[in-house]
Parts: C-alpha cells; structure tokens; sequence
C-alpha cells in the first residue's frame, strides 16, 4: 500500500535558496517530485512592475490559493509522493507584514490583505528556509552579477535592500515553533536527512 502525502510548500525570504533546495530533495530521495505548475510572475506577468505593493500581494495571495489546491490535486494522483511547492501562504504574510512595518501599504490595505490570508484556514506543511541575513545578501548580490533573474531583480529591487531583508528574516523567524512546519536555515546534507526524516512522518498521510 502506498502512501497520500499532503503537500508540502517550500518559504522563506528570496534569495535564501528555495529552488536549490528543491533539486536537492528531488536528487536525494524519489519520495520528492516537484509540483508540475507555477507562474513566474517577472515573465508571464511582466505588467507586475506597474502594480503597487498592495496590488501584487493580491494577486499573489490568490494565486497562492490556487496553486495549494493544486498541489493537494496532484498528491493524490501521484500517491508515495511528497510533492514540493515553491511559495505557500506563509511568504504572502510575511511579506505583507513587512510592507506594513515599512509602510509600503497602508493600514487599510493591510487590513484588507490580512483579511483574505485570515480566511485560508488551511496552514499546509512547510519547510521554512531562512539563512542568516548576510548569506542571503550574498547570494542576491552573486546572483545580480551574475545576472540570471534581471527582469526580477529590476522590478522587485527595493526588496534586496537591507532594511527590508533584515525585516523579512526576522518575521520568519515568527513560524519556528509552529504546527507544520519544519523551519532550516541552510540547505546542506544535514538539513536534507532532517527533511527526509520530517516528511517520511508527516501525520496527515493516509494508507491506500
């Protein structure tokens, strides 16, 4: 009999390396496949950089709904498997609180964002990826020289900032002790094993 793994969605701040560690687990173990879907909004959504910060949270907040029902989807046609997902709901609130603390939206924005995050009662499993500070400013500032996200990093730009960075990082911090959630802070073979180990147990998966 094999097993229906609930989904499982990678978090963290950008740049904390989220897609290194999918191609890690998916090389390491064969109980990993990646979710078969996304959207890259810098390239399928390139009228993203005219939006304000309230407007793309929205719209990633519900694209984050409907990407977690899809990932729910193809857990159970793929049964055995632990179908990894980049981005959940936990980065909308982290993000949207950053912008907040900022004041990048305004209080009723917020309010209103939160207020659509407040109704997804579902809190799906998550590995929460979030190195030191200086690690990731490293990893931005290799990736800009080596230009390899350019589109990403004009538009989002003063998201690389160290204000918002150090932010960001500490809000993430906020969901180490929670429910579901496996919280890591480099993506090396220590880190990999402990994966294994979490998913192989998840609570939630079912004996067909």
């Amino acid at each position: 009999m094999n097993t229906i793994y609930p989904p499982v969605f990678i978090s963290g701040p950008h740049g904390g390396g989220k897609s290194t560690l999918v191609n890690k687990l998916k090389n390491f173990s064969s109980l990993f496949m990646e979710n078969d879907f996304d959207i890259d909004f810098t390239t399928d959504f390139p009228s993203i950089s005219s939006l304000s910060h309230f407007e793309r949270s929205l719209v990633r907040i519900y694209h984050r709904y409907f990407i977690t029902k899809y990932a729910q989807d193809l857990a159970q046609v793929n049964p055995g498997k632990v179908v990894l997902t980049n981005r959940t709901v936990y980065d909308s609130e982290a993000y949207i609180n950053v912008y907040k603390n900022l004041n990048w939206i305004s209080k009723d924005q917020f309010k209103k964002l939160n207020f659509v995050l407040g109704n997804f009662t579902y809190r799906p499993y998550a590995i929460i990826l979030n190195p030191p500070l200086q690690v990731i400013k490293k990893r931005l500032s290799k990736r800009r020289d080596e230009a390899t996200r350019t589109n990403r990093d004009k538009i989002f730009e003063n998201e690389d900032s160290d204000v918002f960075l150090e932010n960001l990082c500490n809000y993430f911090k906020k969901f180490k002790e929670e429910d579901n959630i496996i919280y890591i802070e480099d993506n090396g073979q220590k880190e990999i094993k402990e994966i294994l180990a979490w998913a192989k147990n998840i609570k939630r998966g079912i004996k067909i």
